[in-house]
């Protein structure tokens, strides 16, 4: 045997990606693309389904609910 090998496995890893600013920057970069191209992706793609019906002009309007209580006082 040539003798012990040195772990190459990160958590014993020494340098400037271990400092935690040069992660957290690295992650919130990871964050900002994933997020910009998913905004990109969505604009050309655009509505992936039918739009809400608006109530037309035209249409009549709904009847007025009527509890049994209405313009009685007292």
């Amino acid at each position: 045997m040539d003798g012990p090998r040195e772990s190459s496995s990160p958590a014993k890893a020494t340098g400037r990606f271990r400092s935690p600013p040069v992660v957290i920057g690295g992650f919130l970069l990871l964050l900002a693309l994933v997020f910009l191209g998913s905004y990109a992706l969505g604009a050309a793609v655009g509505p992936v389904g039918p739009l809400p019906d608006a109530p037309s002009a035209t249409s009549p309007a709904p009847a007025p609910e009527h509890s049994g209580h209405e313009g009685h006082t007292g």
